[in-house]
């Protein structure tokens, strides 16, 4: 990261016009992804535990925390046998670097015996839970033939954001691995919660920060239509996460892939259906 970048990047922190916030993401947006904002459905997985239907997916994602490279296997498989043409993707690479006992060589076995067992790539770069050395652990599972392509924050400080977001970009330009980063943390520090100006401004200043990361993403899980909608405003230009299953007793506007179009038109933004790869889909 240039250090005009970061100048620019605290400056956008710092002020309190949040129209101006807004037209600087906005503006990156537009001139990487033209008016186009992509959506992924996800079928979960949760801890081994199969759903009864992926429903229309383009991504089946293992969560969970397994206690062992067996097990990590065992999971990996069963999700295989419902994943079908959807990318199968699975873990956080810091549960995998812990299972591997923190050994980057056994990582990368683990990754060759999840590849085997039909793991398309880890559903997690968490980069605040990856050490001093992020990318050569990423570059581990890139040797096992897995790909790396979210990077996420788990938890932090809003103080701590625009170091993270860096290293990401970092990751990025040592090992081309990413697709798209997540940079609102999943958990939000009970001490130091954020804001929703501070949300909005970690969004745009992620377009400074990561200018090689494609995609700025949110999870519609987790922030919601509301905030997803002001984040496209912001510069976001991905949606994670979107439930593949439509609920026949909520009529076919209220299912969640019309909702999701909705809500990114809403934003005044077209939108695009894209699958675990960040491929568009039909």
């Amino acid at each position: 990261m240039s250090a005009s970048g970061r100048a620019e990047a605290d400056r956008v922190i710092a002020t309190a016009d949040l129209v101006s916030v807004g037209e600087i993401g906005a503006a990156a947006r537009k001139a990487k992804h033209g008016s186009r904002v992509t959506f992924g459905r996800v079928a979960v997985v949760d801890a081994g535990t199969l759903p009864a239907d992926r429903g229309d997916c383009g991504e089946v994602r293992i969560t969970g925390t397994p206690s062992s490279k067996d097990e990590a296997v065992a999971w990996t498989r069963a999700a295989k046998g419902i994943a079908g043409d959807a990318v199968l993707t699975g873990f956080s690479l810091a549960d995998l670097l812990a299972v591997a006992g923190g050994d980057h060589m056994a990582l990368a076995e683990l990754a060759k015996a999840l590849r085997a067992a039909g793991l398309e790539g880890v559903a997690e770069v968490p980069v605040d839970k990856l050490g001093e050395d992020p990318a050569e652990i990423v570059r581990a599972v890139l040797h096992g033939g897995l790909t790396a392509r979210r990077a996420t924050i788990i938890e932090a400080r809003f103080a701590d954001r625009l170091d993270l977001i860096s290293k990401a970009e970092s990751i990025q330009r040592e090992t081309k691995a990413l697709s798209a980063i997540a940079p609102l943390p999943r958990v939000d520090p009970i001490e130091t919660p954020s804001t929703g100006y501070d949300d909005v401004k970690t969004i745009a200043v992620t377009r400074i920060l990561a200018p090689s990361i494609p995609h700025v993403q949110v999870d519609w899980v987790l922030y919601g239509p509301k905030l997803a909608q002001v984040a496209i405003e912001y510069g976001a230009d991905d949606i994670d996460g979107v439930a593949p299953l439509d609920f026949e007793k909520l009529g076919v506007r209220r299912s969640p892939k019309a909702d999701i179009e909705r809500q990114i038109r809403s934003a005044f933004a077209e939108p695009a259906e894209r699958n675990g790869r960040y491929e568009l889909v039909p």
